[in-house]
């Protein structure tokens, strides 16, 4: 091995290099996973934001025995794409809230679950909003309609 008094030998500035790229390729690794990370977590609260309103406005404008009418008993999914076809008493309008810059219009799903025996005795319809917001993350909120007294 040729080595100079006065610097580095070859293998150690290879060895050096290596441990630089290293140390910066993780660096970035981190700070990449970081940002996804509080993207993931504007998304969420985004999402969350109007599911919320969808949630609301469900309850406040949809009347129980419109609804129970039309689920007839079954199952039923509304999407942005199928709710003007679908005869539902839902709003459509529900789909193109907002929440800051962000819209989830195409990544949200109203799936009004089938009754059980104990909903059709307590007149309660479940449903649950689903909302597809940061590569494939899913955020779900439930709520139900009461028949009023």
């Amino acid at each position: 091995m040729i080595k100079s008094k006065h610097g580095f030998t070859i293998i150690e500035a290879v060895a050096s290099i290596f441990l630089i790229t290293l140390i910066l390729t993780t660096a970035m690794l981190i700070i990449l996973n970081m940002r996804n990370q509080a993207t993931a977590s504007e998304q969420k609260i985004k999402a969350t934001d109007v599911g919320s309103l969808v949630r609301n406005d469900i309850l406040s404008h949809t009347d129980y025995d419109d609804l129970n009418t039309w689920l007839n008993g079954s199952e039923h999914i509304l999407t942005n794409d199928n709710c003007s076809t679908s005869g539902s008493p839902i709003d459509c309008d529900v789909f193109l809230y907002e929440s800051g810059d962000k819209t989830f219009q195409d990544d949200m799903t109203i799936t009004f679950l089938e009754p059980t025996t104990q909903s059709i005795n307590y007149k309660i319809i479940h449903y649950e909003i689903e909302i597809i917001y940061f590569k494939e993350r899913i955020v779900v909120l439930t709520g139900a309609v009461y028949e009023k007294a």
